[in-house]
């Protein structure tokens, strides 16, 4: 390992033709290190990381190639980056990295060592970019969810207040149910049914342009005509999984979204546990409510469920009728055909 060629401080030959870099990206200030082809490390440096780029620019090397890790603000560092001459860029995947290079140490020279080495080795788990245009799509069907779950919040609070007070309303939050809500002129309700109004009145506006923007999207409108998806989990999914290319096969799609099992292994013995849960846990669970209508209006899923049911329960049943759906989006998005 390189490792065992670290000096602090030590600048090694300059002069190599192909170097790496191992990136510890921080909001204000990043570590760096540098490695040549044998591993030995040319330089350490924490730097300012709005100077990263300049940095990588200005070092002096023919080929160079860059690892950071994946963070919440990577994209607009990954864009900077991947405009220098004559580099490449790597973002790597955080929790694939900790169980390839899990160590006692942990912090950011090690950290970026860590990635240097790796991408010099063709060890690095990369995590996949997705493009400018997949991202805003992204950054809408999640706006989608997030107010999604704060109407949920405020339609929960508002039924434990009326319970904790012992108020009966029948379909409280029915326009009928609102309007009888309002008459109690308690102050802890009116403020929630506010929220309630302006929160139900963005997710309108946000399920009309998912609907615009799902017309101009091709993949979405494949995933559209699978029994069970309307326009907002076609986007979500067609959002989320990107570039189907990326997955050898459909296991592998599936995988990605959290709907293939565990599975435990010991001498001869192997078992399959829970699903992994990996990913967009949201995805996953608007599937798997999708494979329920899906599950009604499908003979042949409707089969499917039924012997699954028979075998090994309900819900384990609609969690294979959800990956089933995946299964179809996967084929129709390689062969893009319905």
């Amino acid at each position: 390992m390189g490792e065992l060629n670290r000096r602090k401080g030590n600048i090694y030959n300059m002069n190599s033709k192909e170097v790496y870099f191992g990136v510890d990206v921080h909001e204000r200030e990043s570590q760096v290190a540098v490695l040549d082809k044998a591993g030995n490390v040319l330089m350490e440096k924490r730097i300012s990381t709005g100077k990263l780029s300049e940095f990588i620019s200005e070092f002096p090397a023919d080929e160079k190639h860059v690892a950071v890790e994946s963070v919440g603000f990577i994209r607009p560092i990954y864009k900077e980056l991947t405009g220098i001459p004559a580099c490449s860029v790597s973002v790597a995947s955080p929790v694939k990295v900790r169980l390839i290079a899990e160590s006692k140490t942990k912090n950011d020279r090690s950290d970026s060592f860590i990635l240097g080495d790796l991408l010099r080795t063709n060890y690095l788990p990369e995590s996949y970019i997705a493009d400018d245009d997949t991202m805003e799509k992204r950054y809408l069907v999640r706006d989608r969810v997030s107010y999604g779950l704060r109407r949920a919040q405020l339609v929960t609070s508002i039924k434990w207040m009326l319970k904790r007070r012992g108020i009966k309303v029948k379909a409280p939050l029915s326009d009928k149910g609102k309007e009888q809500l309002k008459k109690l002129g308690l102050r802890e309700i009116n403020i929630r049914l506010k929220d309630l109004e302006v929160t139900e009145s963005i997710i309108e506006e946000l399920d009309e342009e998912i609907s615009k923007v799902e017309l101009t999207d091709k993949n979405a409108l494949l995933l559209d005509t699978i029994p069970g998806i309307g326009p907002y989990t076609a986007l979500f999914l067609s959002s989320e999984l990107g570039d189907i290319n990326r997955f050898p096969d459909s296991k592998h799609a599936a995988a990605y979204v959290g709907l293939v099992p565990t599975l435990h292994q010991s001498g001869d013995k192997s078992y399959t546990g829970h699903i992994t849960g990996s990913g967009n846990k949201w995805l996953r669970r608007n599937l798997i409510e999708c494979a329920k209508i899906a599950i009604r209006v499908d003979p042949h899923l409707r089969e499917s469920y039924l012997k699954i049911r028979h075998k090994r329960g309900g819900k384990r049943a609609t969690i294979a009728i959800a990956r089933k759906l995946v299964t179809y989006a996967y084929f129709m998005l390689k062969r893009n055909i319905t």
